[in-house]
């Protein structure tokens, strides 16, 4: 296991590499100057203007802008903001937990609501059940994340008075253990929910799929042949084999996640990575949208890696050399 975590990590790195050189390129060919805010000071001077450009380094080529780049972010240096005027990294780290948080609480609520939905789909075909998930899968497929928060939001915060309309803690209060937990849990249930519902329609129907080619299978007949228990055949021997597909899914559903943050986050007011890439984008903040990018990237990475991680832990016949 060891060694092939190693072996997976080192053929990251060329994968990272090209990641990085991809969107630095795109950054690099984007419309406008990112220091444009800057010329709209009147006292701004054209000399300090380009002593900022060349602190920037943004008065070198393209070429060497990356390789100086490549080098600092070697020693944990990812840039400075341009807007916030802040260390990227700080940005990011004080970013990072309300957007793992609603990622991985979301992640969570799909896989709870999706599989259970799917094995029972699929072990009771064309039941009325089964017709019901379908219109479920359907509706958490098609009906976009932002307009299911608008429909949440005034049920639930505006009408119900259940749920607060925005932010991530209530403003002023100085609560600790539990309570702050569910302070948290209060202002977080909505885009958890909007998340969660949305993630969960397309891994019920995978999962239903993946369930159904799997108990046509010969071994599962020979199971049912030799008397076991319908639920011994069904959640021992075929769901096993069934998650294998479907933990490739949430591989990379993982950084999905992350980046259908944005809309939600900013919706909710959440202090997170989405929200901060979005007002990278709209403020030209290349050094911040580098490094939430790079960030995101090595995400997906790591999701392709617990993936195959996973499949030894469900299926014992896999093994990891």
């Amino acid at each position: 296991m060891g060694r092939f975590i190693t072996r997976r990590l080192l053929q990251q790195i060329p994968i990272l590499i090209g990641v990085s050189i991809l969107v630095f390129s795109i950054i690099q060919l984007a419309p406008g100057d990112p220091l444009a805010s800057y010329t709209q000071d009147p006292n701004m001077t054209k000399e300090t203007l380009e002593a900022l450009k060349e602190a920037h380094g943004l008065n070198k080529s393209p070429v060497l802008q990356y390789i100086d780049y490549v080098k600092n972010a070697l020693q944990g240096n990812f840039g400075f903001s341009f807007q916030l005027k802040q260390p990227v990294e700080k940005l990011i780290a004080e970013r990072l937990w309300p957007t793992f948080y609603i990622a991985f609480g979301s992640l969570i609520i799909s896989i709870i609501i999706a599989i259970p939905i799917g094995v029972i789909s699929a072990t009771k075909q064309y039941s009325v059940f089964d017709y019901a998930g379908t219109v479920f899968a359907l509706a958490g497929i098609s009906i976009p994340a932002f307009f299911l928060a608008l429909l949440l939001k005034k049920w639930l915060a505006i009408d119900l008075r259940l749920f607060p309309l925005s932010g991530i803690e209530t403003p002023g209060a100085m609560y600790t253990g539990f309570a702050r937990m569910m302070d948290y849990l209060r202002h977080t249930f909505i885009p958890l929910i909007v998340l969660g519902l949305t993630g969960a329609g397309g891994l019920m129907r995978y999962t239903r799929s993946s369930m159904l080619e799997v108990v046509r299978q010969d071994y599962i007949r020979t199971a049912r042949a030799k008397g076991l228990k319908e639920r011994v055949v069904i959640y021992k021997h075929a769901l096993r084999n069934a998650l294998i597909p479907v933990i490739t899914l949430l591989g990379f559903t993982l950084p999905t996640l992350f980046s259908g943050a944005v809309i939600t986050e900013i919706m909710f007011a959440l202090p997170g990575m989405g929200k901060l890439q979005h007002q990278a984008v709209m403020q030209r903040d290349y050094p911040v949208l580098m490094g939430t990018n790079l960030f995101l990237a090595i995400f997906t990475l790591l999701g392709n890696l617990l993936a195959d991680i996973s499949y030894a832990l469900v299926d014992p016949r896999i093994r990891l050399d």
